[in-house]
């Protein structure tokens, strides 16, 4: 291979670099670009550092495989110079017999070079590079377009001037009067106190404010102060929902849980409404086996007792769990229902559920049941005092913050209520003609079976048992008509107070 030739294999390979170097420019520079317009567009998330590692890395593709596909081997290089220069297949002969010895190759070789040197190397053109050079154009115009193109910012509107505010004479006398509520209201220390503090804080603030901004701050403050004095002042939920979940399948339990929500009460009418769940908790003890024919005393006063044995687990475990303080009425009282052991000095006495569920089967169902008529007599009004306490905080505390939503059209948070999630009961009912309940007997002159004397939660003061079996059959069935018992309660209370007035047979009497 001659000299000459090389000369032109050397130009031949620059042309092929130079055109693989703008075929990689173009396509890294207009690919970088196109990625960097899309990412500023937010089309694609994508940040400027990898677009151009994108971009380089297509730069490096599109070159290398331009270099591949544009790069002229010999024969191809000594074909176009033949056809080019009319050199008459010199060259490609050449290349042929390049290995050949002999004096005809040599001379053909020396012909074929003294053609080629005869060739300017200018002449070997530079095909179709503008195409190239229009490209790598267009790709640096995309990557320079990519980096200065971005969409416009969109100036944000100026923000509203502040709204103006002034405290009214009316809603200044309101918080006044609302502060000497909470003052005044049954809630007890340390919380009275901090809830009022909280709002005559705010007041103090109100009075300052001047714009809608810095009375809801002042108000948000102060709602959440007193929703915390609110919350800490009673463990009351957290009782009924430890009760309630720790029921697991125990009647029982879930009546008191509900006897406890004071939430449920009827305004101005409390008592009322505490003794009717009271009632459904005392008649969940009643077995019922007691509509049967022929029940079977001892089985009922065994059953029974196993049921009254568990609840004091049920009771301590939940205020317990509660963090109900020992020194809460509420507290005092459940520990009553569950343990008391208590001896009058004017007579009588009263057992808690363990030390009857220790000696039901002793004392038989009949006294059992009266045993409990009269745990229920001595406790109820005590407990719902302890209740109403409990009422008497939350009441207070969410009545201001209800005040304040309606003096000033704020938000309240959600306020705490007993998670119960299941009802229960049947609503159908029975009894005579209009629906009212068939009462068992008339009690005029009854015999009862104990002449005790017990507590008396209306008068605080000892009465016979039979007084106060009679209020407590009035109450157990004045509601009926309403609803509140399914056929089987109401079955089972009949035949319970047929028993407890005595005029119920034991089976082979006559």
């Amino acid at each position: 291979m001659g000299k000459n030739f090389v000369r032109f294999k050397r130009k031949a390979l620059t042309i092929c670099l130079v055109k693989s170097v703008l075929l990689g420019l173009a396509v890294g520079a207009l690919l970088a670009g196109g990625l960097l317009l899309l990412s500023n567009f937010e089309i694609l998330q994508l940040k400027p550092i990898a677009s151009l590692l994108i971009g380089l890395g297509g730069a490096l593709s599109a070159g290398t495989g331009g270099y591949f596909l544009l790069r002229s081997s010999d024969k191809k290089l000594a074909r176009r110079l033949d056809e080019e220069f009319a050199l008459q297949e010199k060259v490609q002969t050449m290349l042929a017999y390049k290995s050949e010895e002999g004096t005809m190759y040599r001379l053909q070789r020396e012909d074929a070079n003294a053609a080629v040197a005869s060739v300017s190397k200018k002449r070997l053109k530079w095909k179709r590079l503008w195409i190239y050079i229009v490209c790598a154009c267009i790709g640096a115009g995309a990557l320079v377009s990519g980096f200065l193109i971005k969409p416009k910012e969109e100036t944000p509107p100026p923000p509203p001037p502040p709204t103006a505010f002034e405290l009214t004479d009316i809603q200044a006398a309101a918080m006044e009067e609302l502060i000497l509520y909470v003052q005044n209201s049954a809630m007890q220390s340390p919380y009275k106190e901090n809830v009022a503090t909280s709002l005559q804080d705010l007041l103090a603030e109100l009075r300052l404010a001047t714009t809608m901004e810095e009375r809801d701050v002042a108000l948000e403050k102060a709602i959440d102060e007193i929703y915390e004095q609110t919350d800490d002042s009673s463990t009351a939920v957290e009782l009924m929902d430890a009760l309630w979940m720790g029921a697991v399948e125990s009647s029982s339990v879930k009546r008191l849980a509900e006897a406890l929500n004071y939430y449920d009460w009827t305004k101005a009418d409390e008592w009322a409404s505490f003794s009717e769940e009271m009632t459904k908790f005392r008649s969940s003890f009643i077995h019922a086996d007691t509509v049967t024919e022929n029940p079977d005393e001892a089985k009922m006063a065994s059953e029974t007792g196993e049921l009254l044995g568990g609840m004091e687990f049920h009771i301590t475990n939940a205020l317990t769990r509660a963090g109900v303080s020992s020194e809460d009425g509420v507290y005092e009282q459940l520990l009553r229902f569950a343990q008391a052991q208590e001896s009058y000095k004017e007579g009588g006495h009263l057992y808690g559920f363990t030390p009857l569920s220790q000696i039901a089967e002793i004392i038989g169902y009949q006294t059992l049941q009266k045993e409990l008529d009269a745990t229920f007599a001595g406790i109820t009004a005590e407990l719902f005092r302890g209740l109403e306490q409990h009422a008497a905080n939350t009441g207070t505390g969410e009545y201001a913050m209800t005040k304040l939503k309606e003096l000033f059209g704020c938000a309240l948070p959600k306020f705490e209520r007993p998670n119960f999630y299941e009802t229960s009961g049947d609503d159908s009912s029975t009894g005579g003609e209009d629906g009212s309940p068939t009462k068992p007997v008339t009690p005029g002159t009854p015999v009862y079976g104990s002449n005790e004397l017990v507590l008396d939660p209306m008068t605080n003061t000892y009465v016979e048992y039979g007084t106060i079996l009679d209020k407590y059959y009035s109450l157990m069935f004045g509601k009926v008509q309403d609803g509140d018992y399914s056929e089987e309660e109401k079955e089972a209370m009949q035949k319970y107070f047929e028993i407890l007035y005595g005029e119920s047979k034991k089976e082979g009497e006559k």
